[in-house]
């Protein structure tokens, strides 16, 4: 079985760079709306319980797991009793126990995919929910945002948009009931500033590259970003996150 990725390393500055408990709460929303009154929910992934915390507050029963224990030191203050350190391969959940499971940007970072899907399948109840918040938005088109998108499809990141996990789905027996805007993010970046969170290496794709894979995928597009013209300039950048929704046949 494949590993899965903790996001220890970026736990300290998490909550400043994706947005925290105001952010979670717009997502939380958009999900709330697609549960039934007071739903169990199980949320692999949890983090600091940005999103957990503001969907109990909905009135669902939310139950939350995650890797790193940086992070949910951090959830444990909004969701405490609720948490627990769990990989999403190996769920420590009884069989059909939740009305839904819930993975915002979380997918991407679990080894084993098939291994995940089948644990998902296992506690949901028959009909339950799968919801899955991609990392990977829509965006508008301009000069940083036109170079920096081209590290996903690099990468290989982006599979769980709907437009390539429903089929997978579909034929491990869940339905895609649809994909909506969960968040609309907008904010001013520069190119140079675009470029030093990659090198940083701030996003979870980026964390177990080895140096062959980042100089011949990542190191273009950095270089890419600083070469622009006003790399200093912040251009205007809008992302939609979307909630894409299975149902268990």
């Amino acid at each position: 079985m494949a590993e899965s990725i903790p996001f220890d390393r970026i736990a300290h500055r998490y909550e400043e760079t994706r947005g925290g408990l105001e952010r979670g709460r717009r997502f939380a929303a958009t999900i709330d709306a697609n549960l039934a009154s007071g739903s169990r929910v199980l949320e692999i992934g949890v983090g600091t319980a940005a999103v957990a915390a503001p969907l109990a507050e909905f009135g669902h029963r939310v139950t939350g797991l995650d890797l790193s224990l940086a992070m949910l030191e951090l959830g444990v203050e909004r969701l405490s009793g609720a948490l627990m350190f769990a990989d999403a391969q190996v769920l420590p959940i009884a069989d059909a126990s939740v009305d839904a499971v819930l993975a915002v940007w979380a997918v991407h970072v679990v080894g084993d995919q098939e291994a995940m899907l089948s644990e998902v399948a296992r506690v949901v109840t028959p009909g339950g929910l799968f919801l899955v918040v991609s990392p990977t938005p829509e965006v508008e088109s301009n000069d940083l945002m036109d170079i920096a998108f081209q590290l996903g499809p690099a990468l290989g990141r982006g599979f769980d948009r709907a437009v390539t996990y429903a089929p997978r789905l579909q034929a491990l027996g869940w339905d895609h009931v649809g994909e909506t805007i969960t968040d609309v993010y907008e904010f001013d970046e520069s190119p140079t500033t675009r470029a030093d969170n990659i090198e940083r290496r701030d996003w979870s794709s980026l964390w177990d590259l080895d140096d062959e894979t980042w100089q011949a995928s990542v190191q273009p597009i950095v270089d890419a970003l600083r070469a622009l013209p006003e790399p200093d300039r912040p251009r205007h950048c809008l992302h939609r996150h979307m909630l894409s929704v299975y149902r268990r046949r």
